[in-house]
């Protein structure tokens, strides 16, 4: 048997962030996590920012205790969170750094063990903060390298982005392809450049199913050296997801590749999940046909949906095209800033605001911010033209400095002027969420954890008889 390749579960994550818009909620999830937990992956992925966002703004769960309770459940297996490295994904994206470190403290407290840190610009000095604070709180750091197809984006950028990431203490090295376009062809050079490049730390891939290749580019990874990757549960995988765990574990062993899960596991997870969207009338992933655009545009996979459907809201439908045409030339404007969260929402607006009004006739404060080097500094240089009309408009002047060292510490003034707090949690949720979401929040109660699956059909009639009123007694006959 050959290199054993291990397997990073992120049902729980990126498979509901990529076609269920992040609306699994925690009673769909507990159930099935003790099996789960007894599976043998590497890791159970099962937190974001993102997720913690959604959470809050559109479940009405409290992140903190969903971390819990997961915890509670999953006693073996790593719990694994992905976060860009720089502040919170919605909302603030560049946040104080001693907020961002107590961010990463208490999910350490909650029960996260990994940390996947990314930054939308692959400026490492951005991962500073973070990947202290995870490293101070016992966790391991996955560092991630975004890959983006660019003039820029050559195979000595990735080199010079990992050897920089070991310098400043990485664990594990990703090279994180959230928009789908890494292909076979490109892994092969670029999987072992890398390799060479990590000081004998583990490589991973990341690379979704976008444009129909994350399998085979996953399993090419894996033959020139990379040590992990990433799938989901079947009926959460492919489409804008990530590679269905039981095909890449067939194909990796057909390689000659040792994968240690529990197979019979892996098809009650199988079975669970697929079981959930049923229930739930929720859809299931499939192969995505293969389309070239996205080698142009590169949205993300999980971002996609959300942004035809936000396109769609505005009655600009018809208009899509034009968007993803003009996505490029914004990408140019900005340094080549990469398609990740949360470029890839300010780049595709800005695209938008671009087919609508005329070329930067209306611009985001994030561009602004953008251009003035306010979250990192960018791959390529920014179009000059766009940077002198932000400076002459703003009257502010590029930084060259970590973002970060330009706020102020804020963690003791907020706590002083917004406080008292029954907890560090529940002050980083006033501090990162509008009071309207956070009322809301505190409105909807105890998060409820019953009835999220089928327990089998008899099951199901009770428990639809139980729901109607005008039925008293009822005679089963079997």
């Amino acid at each position: 048997m050959g290199r054993k390749v291990n397997l990073i579960e992120t049902t729980l994550r990126d498979g509901h962030q990529s076609l269920w818009a992040m609306r699994m909620t925690t009673a769909m999830m507990l159930p099935i996590l003790a099996t789960m937990d007894r599976a043998g992956y590497d890791a159970i992925e099962c937190m974001s920012t993102g997720g913690s966002d959604a959470c809050v703004r559109y479940l009405k769960e409290n992140p903190w205790e969903r971390q819990r309770l997961i915890r509670e459940r999953v006693k073996r297996t790593p719990m694994q969170m992905i976060s860009i490295c720089i502040g919170f994904s919605v909302g603030k994206a560049l946040t104080p750094d001693d907020m961002l470190a107590l961010f990463i403290q208490r999910c350490a407290a909650a029960g996260i063990s990994r940390f996947f840190f990314l930054d939308g610009l692959n400026d490492i000095r951005n991962f500073e903060v973070s990947m202290r604070a995870a490293h101070q709180a016992g966790a391991s750091v996955l560092g991630g390298i975004v890959y983006s197809i660019s003039p820029v984006h050559t195979d000595e950028h990735f080199v010079q982005k990992t050897k920089e990431l070991v310098e400043i203490g990485a664990d594990i090295l990703v090279l994180k392809d959230p928009n789908g376009i890494l292909t076979p062809e490109r892994a092969h050079s670029l999987a072992p450049a890398m390799k060479a490049a990590s000081a004998g730390r583990p490589l991973y891939c990341h690379s979704h199913c976008v444009t129909g290749l994350g399998p085979a580019t996953n399993l090419e990874a894996v033959q020139q050296g990379a040590e992990g990757i990433w799938t989901a549960s079947r009926a959460l995988a492919n489409g804008f997801s990530l590679p269905a765990t039981s095909s890449m574990v067939r194909d990796l062993k057909r390689a000659g590749h040792a994968v240690e899960l529990d197979e019979e596991a892996m098809r009650e997870i199988e079975d669970y999940f697929f079981e959930v969207a049923r229930r739930h009338n929720k859809p299931t992933g499939k192969p995505a046909e293969y389309d070239p655009s996205f080698y142009a545009h590169q949205i993300p996979g999980g971002m996609m949906a959300g942004f035809r459907g936000q396109m769609a809201q505005l009655g600009l439908e018809n208009r899509m095209e034009e968007v993803f045409h003009e996505i490029p030339a914004v990408r140019a404007d900005l340094g080549w800033s990469l398609m990740v969260t949360p470029f890839s929402q300010v780049i595709a607006t800005q695209a938008m605001l671009n087919v609508l009004y005329g070329r930067y006739k209306v611009t985001l404060n994030e561009v602004d911010r953008l251009v003035l080097g306010y979250y990192g500094r960018t791959p390529a240089p920014v179009n000059q033209e766009l940077l002198d009309d932000v400076t002459r408009r703003t009257g502010r002047q590029p930084i060259t400095v970590r973002p970060g060292l330009t706020l102020e510490p804020a963690l003791e003034r907020f706590r002083r002027e917004n406080g008292p707090f029954a907890s560090d949690e529940e002050m980083l949720l006033e501090y990162l969420f509008m009071p309207e979401h956070i009322r809301a929040l505190r409105a909807a109660g105890p998060m409820p954890l019953a009835d999220a699956v089928s327990a089998g059909p008899l099951a199901d009639l009770v428990r639809e008889v139980a729901k109607r009123k005008d039925v008293k007694h009822f005679h089963l006959a079997m």
